[in-house]
Parts: structure tokens; C-alpha cells; sequence
């Protein structure tokens, strides 16, 4: 077992007929702490963040400057922003999909 795994004893009793065995069973657990595993779902909590946040602003940021350049105020905007939505949706869907493949 490796530097950062603990190990776990029990015992199993099987019944076959009149014969019993008894056997130890050692189940190897690993520590999670300083492994890198708080990192992790820290950059899972960012990599949501931005999937969700980074198409709605983009869509408000490009569907203004539409609005401002073409003087169809508000319909790019709210077009990009619903947009936005959207993609962002789409976004965390394939995130969580990942996440389940993972596990």
C-alpha cells in the first residue's frame, strides 16, 4: 500500500453447508487529505462558473454593442442574452454529464 492509504480489517464469516470459514478482509482506503482533491473541486465550483457566466455576459456585452452600432435597442440584446442562456445551459449539462462519467 502506498504512502497515503490506511488500511481497514474486518472479518467475514461464510456458512457452506456445516463447513465455516472465517476469513480477514483488508480493505484499503485512501487519505484524501493533501492529495490534491480539494483542488479539484475547486477548479470543478470555476470551470461551472465560466461555463455559465462567460455566454450570458458575452451575449449582453456583444448584443449592446449590436444595439448601440445598428439602433435596434433591445432586440440583439435580449436575442444574445437568451442566447447566452442557453449555451450556458448546454454548457453545464456536458459538465455534469463529464462529472458522471468520472465517478
Amino acid at each position: 500500500m502506498g504512502q497515503n492509504e490506511k488500511s481497514e480489517e474486518f472479518d467475514i464469516v461464510l456458512t457452506r453447508g456445516e463447513a465455516t470459514v472465517q476469513k480477514t478482509v483488508r480493505k484499503a482506503k485512501k487519505d484524501t487529505v493533501g492529495t490534491g482533491s480539494d483542488l479539484r473541486y475547486l477548479g470543478l465550483i470555476g470551470e461551472v462558473g465560466f461555463a455559465i457566466a462567460i455566454p450570458i455576459a458575452g451575449g449582453v456585452f456583444l448584443g449592446v454593442y449590436l444595439d448601440r452600432r445598428w439602433g435596434t435597442y433591445p432586440r440583439a440584446t435580449l436575442s444574445l442574452l437568451f442566447l447566452g442562456v442557453v449555451v450556458s445551459f448546454l454548457n453545464l449539462v456536458r459538465i455534469i454529464q463529464a462529472i458522471i462519467r468520472k465517478e
